[in-house]
């Protein structure tokens, strides 16, 4: 019944942090992928980016809804498992001893690598469903990254069956899966470890600020450390091979794993303010202890 609770408190809240913030990691996806030798994006910043896609596409349809629907699937589910067994997990690591830093990070890197490997595939059908999206005119994009090209997906079911139907499971729905793997065990380490080492060396009184505070900072700490690994994960999703990985780095140098760092940042800073801020009421509200 406790781990249920846990479930119930971490799900909820990771999907409507994520949800409200999607304009963010559309924003990552479409920057980690511009090309520059053939640019879609007359300025390829954050801000040259979201303000030319609003003024194309609009605000609702070409940053907000994106991937949406596959985002809070997937956010319901890998959230559940990331934040909800973290407690549970770190527990058992430190038996009867003390908790220290190690723990924390240990417990997070497999709940959150254990996550990913059940919503990998929702998260295929996110990142392409971002990185396609664009106005649509005649069964052809306008607009966008995909400009010129069919439209492949109607909506999250049509993507995931298509992906299944033409590529298979290991090399479409789980295309990319060791980096992805990789990518939510680092990220979800360092941001449950900073989060919950913050909170206790502040000594704040525990309440909405502390959550606020060490959310975001948690956030932007693991993102900025994730960075690389997440641009990978990105191009690998969208049909890239380690080859075609190598070849973009000597192309364009080792700052290409940061491309995107500016929205990626702020987009993980401010989901981690709304999202264990949510958490922590919902902990409190089911009679569970703060994390």
């Amino acid at each position: 019944m406790s781990l249920a609770k846990e479930f119930a408190a971490a799900g909820p809240g990771c999907a409507v942090a994520n949800g409200l913030l999607n304009c963010f990691e559309t924003t990552k996806v479409k920057l980690q992928l511009h090309n520059h030798a053939n640019p879609v994006y007359n300025t390829p910043t954050t801000r040259g980016v979201m303000m030319q896609i609003a003024r194309e596409e609009g605000i609702i349809r070409g940053l907000m809804t994106p991937g949406l629907s596959a985002s809070l699937t997937r956010s319901m589910l890998y959230g559940s498992y990331r934040v909800g067994l973290y407690s549970t997990a770190k527990e058992w690591l430190s038996g009867d001893g003390k908790e220290n830093l190690s723990h924390r990070m240990l417990s997070g890197m497999f709940t959150g690598g254990l996550g990913s490997m059940i919503s990998c595939p929702l998260d295929v059908v996110r990142t392409r469903m971002q990185a396609d999206a664009g106005v649509v005119s005649n069964g052809k994009y306008v607009t966008g990254l995909k400009k010129g090209q069919p439209v492949r997906y109607r909506g999250m079911i049509s993507a995931f069956f298509t992906i299944f139907k033409e590529e298979g499971l290991r090399k479409g729905l789980y295309r990319g899966a060791s980096v992805t793997v990789l990518r939510a065990s680092l990220l979800n380490g360092v941001q449950l470890a900073s989060y919950d080492t913050l909170k206790r060396s502040l000594g704040w009184n525990e309440g909405p600020t502390l959550h606020f505070f060490c959310g975001f900072a948690s956030g932007v700490i693991a993102q900025t450390a994730v960075m690389p690994v997440d641009t990978i994960k990105s191009q690998m999703m969208l049909g890239s091979g380690w080859k075609d990985v190598f070849a973009t780095l000597r192309r364009n140098g080792p700052f290409y794993l940061y491309r995107g760092l500016a929205p990626a940042c702020a987009g993980q800073g401010l989901i981690m303010v709304l999202q264990m801020p949510l958490i922590e009421e919902f902990r409190r509200l089911l009679g569970i202890k703060a994390i």
